[in-house]
């Protein structure tokens, strides 16, 4: 990832610009697609009707999750295949790219808050869902692309990832609990 990413911060900015809009549009692409699917699926499990129960399951079970010793792996685990080589347009390259990680499911996803963004969305009907899933993959891929812009090179993206590691796992935590209880009291009424 680190590698794809650095390609990005090489060169004048603007020349990036175009394949960071096509990666950020994929995935929010792909994850309004998992959003409106959930969406879709609660209401035909009728789902809304236990919207308080079913969040706070959900919660609960996210909570559990993350206060393991080791978090789970959510999703599929493994980047961008290593088959993509040299051959495949970089285009296409960071289009894939952005719908695999967009949508949450076909790459690693080591925060269990995102089980509960997926029972809120299956709780919530299809146009919250394409919604809440829309911002979850642009806003997933956009904090991805910060080290890039900021012209980070590899290594020093690769050391964020478990610099920040202690602080994304108690931010986490928190969006478990106090997403959970906001997302009950909000459906409740």
């Amino acid at each position: 990832m680190a590698v794809g990413l650095g390609f990005l911060g090489r060169g004048r900015r603007t020349d990036s610009l175009p394949y960071w809009a096509l990666h950020i549009g994929a995935a929010a692409v792909a994850g309004a697609a998992v959003g409106g699917v959930l969406g879709g699926v609660g209401m035909l499990l009728s789902l809304g009707s236990v919207r308080p129960w079913a969040i706070g399951m959900f919660a609960v079970v996210a909570l559990g999750l993350g206060l393991r010793r080791l978090p789970p792996k959510i999703g599929r685990q493994r980047q961008v295949p290593r088959r993509w080589g040299a051959d495949v347009p970089i285009s296409r390259v960071y289009l894939l790219w952005g719908l695999m990680l967009g949508c949450g499911l076909a790459t690693p996803v080591f925060h269990t808050a995102f089980v509960l963004l997926m029972g809120a969305q299956a709780t919530a009907g299809v146009w919250l869902g394409l919604a809440s899933g829309a911002l979850f993959g642009a806003t997933r891929q956009a904090m991805a692309m910060i080290p890039a812009l900021g012209r980070f090179g590899p290594e020093r993206t690769m050391g964020l990832l478990s610099e920040l590691r202690p602080l994304a796992r108690r931010v986490n935590t928190g969006l478990a609990i106090g997403g959970g209880l906001l997302l009950v009291a909000a459906s409740g009424l």
